[in-house]
C-alpha cells in the first residue's frame, strides 16, 4: 500500500482552545491543536480514537491526512480576553496534545503556498495576553527537531513556556521499530541542549515507554546532562508493546491489525518523576492549598459549564488540592495556586 499524505487547510473553525469536561489534580484545563492529523504514525498513538471515534478507516485518516486549523490565531484574540478572570492554575494549555505540528511536510506546505506560519500566530497572541496581564502557562508537545524553527520567539517566551519532548524509547533500533517516520533519538537529545542552553523549561516526556527502569534512568540522565529540568513517565495503554513489535509493516499497521485493551491503566514509576506533578512534602506529609475550582459530580457527571467564565465565581467553589511542583517556580515568579 502506498503511504499517502495529504494536507488540508482550513480557514474557519469554531474555536481555538478545547476546554476539558474534567480537571482534577494534574489535568489541564485547556489544550490547542494546531492541526489534525500527524504523519508521524507511531504505533502505539490513541489519537486516531480520540479524534475520529472507533471506526475502520481511523488510523489511514489520521496518519495520512493533516488538517491545518487556519484561524486559531483569531479566535484565541477573542476567547483569551475571556477567560482573563480566571484563576492562575486554570489559565494552563497543552499545545499539540493529540497533533504533532512541527512536521517537514506541513511547515513546507504553508511556506510554499506562502500561509502564515500558524504556531508562530498563536504564540504571538498568548505573549500579546501575558504583556497585558492576562497570564498563561504553555506545555508544547513534540518529537520534532523541527521546532527549533522557532527558538528565537521560544526564547522570548521562556517564562510562560514548557518544551515536552517525548520518548517512547531510548534504543534507536527500537524506535525504528514502534515509530515509522519520527525523528532519531539522538537529535531529540540535541533539542533539549539546544533548547535548555537558552534558559527554556524542558521535560522529558517518556510516555508511554519502551524498557525497563534502567532504560529510562539512562534516558533520564542522559537528557538531564543536557539541560533538561523535569521528566515524567508512563507505561503503555491500548496495546502491548509485545503485539505492537510483531507488526512488521506499515499496511499491517494502517489495517489495525493489532490487539487492543481498552481501558488498561498506565503504570509508572513514581521515583524517576521530577517537576512533573509529584506531591510536595511537608515533614513526610502532603501539603494542600484551597484554591477555586468548578463545580462538578464527584464523578464528573456534570460537565464544566465553560460560558461566560468572566463570572466564573458564580460556577466555582474551594476545593482542597494537593500542592505539586511542575516547575512552574523555574518559569516565572507568578503565583499559580497549588502548583508550583
Amino acid at each position: 500500500m502506498a503511504r499517502q499524505q495529504n494536507i488540508i487547510l482550513e480557514p474557519e473553525s469554531s474555536y481555538a482552545l478545547h476546554h476539558q469536561e474534567k480537571v482534577g489534580q494534574y489535568d489541564f484545563p485547556f489544550t490547542l491543536n494546531p492541526t489534525i492529523g500527524c504523519f508521524f504514525a507511531c504505533k502505539y498513538c490513541y489519537s486516531p480514537w480520540v479524534t475520529y471515534g472507533w471506526k475502520p478507516d481511523r488510523k489511514k485518516r489520521f496518519f495520512e491526512t493533516i488538517h491545518i486549523k487556519q484561524d486559531k490565531p483569531k479566535h484565541l484574540s477573542k476567547e483569551l480576553p475571556r477567560y482573563a478572570a480566571l484563576p492562575t492554575h486554570m489559565k494552563r494549555v497543552q499545545i499539540n496534545e493529540t497533533s504533532e505540528y512541527y512536521l517537514p511536510q506541513l511547515l513546507r506546505h504553508l511556506r510554499d503556498n506562502k500561509q502564515p506560519d500558524l504556531m508562530l500566530g498563536i504564540l504571538d497572541e498568548f505573549d500579546k495576553a501575558w504583556q497585558g496581564g492576562n497570564k498563561w502557562m504553555l506545555h508544547i508537545l513534540t518529537k520534532s527537531h523541527l521546532i527549533l524553527n522557532h527558538l528565537e520567539k521560544l526564547k522570548q517566551m521562556k517564562h510562560m513556556i514548557q518544551i515536552e519532548v517525548s520518548f517512547a524509547t531510548y534504543d534507536e533500533n527500537i524506535r525504528k521499530q514502534i515509530e515509522y517516520f519520527t525523528t532519531s533519538i539522538k537529535r531529540r537529545l540535541e533539542i533539549i541542549e539546544t533548547l535548555s542552553k537558552e534558559g527554556i523549561f524542558v521535560r522529558v516526556m517518556a510516555m508511554p515507554f519502551y524498557g525497563d527502569q534502567n532504560d529510562l534512568t539512562n534516558l533520564k540522565n542522559d537528557a538531564f546532562n543536557r539541560g533538561a529540568k523535569a521528566f515524567k513517565n508512563k507505561g503503555l495503554n491500548y496495546y502491548s508493546w509485545n503485539d505492537l513489535i510483531q507488526v512488521r509493516t506499515y499496511d499491517q499497521f494502517i489495517n489495525d491489525s493489532i490487539p487492543r485493551s481498552k481501558g488498561r491503566l498506565d503504570e509508572k514509576d513514581e521515583s524517576l518523576i521530577i517537576k512533573s506533578g509529584e506531591n510536595v512534602l511537608v515533614k513526610g506529609k502532603t501539603k494542600r492549598k484551597s484554591v477555586m475550582f468548578p463545580i462538578v459530580d464527584d464523578d464528573f457527571k456534570t460537565k464544566i459549564d465553560w460560558s461566560a467564565m468572566s463570572e466564573y465565581k458564580n460556577r466555582f467553589k474551594r476545593k482542597s488540592m494537593k500542592v505539586i511542583d511542575s516547575g512552574y517556580a523555574d518559569c516565572n515568579s507568578e503565583k499559580w495556586g497549588y502548583i508550583l
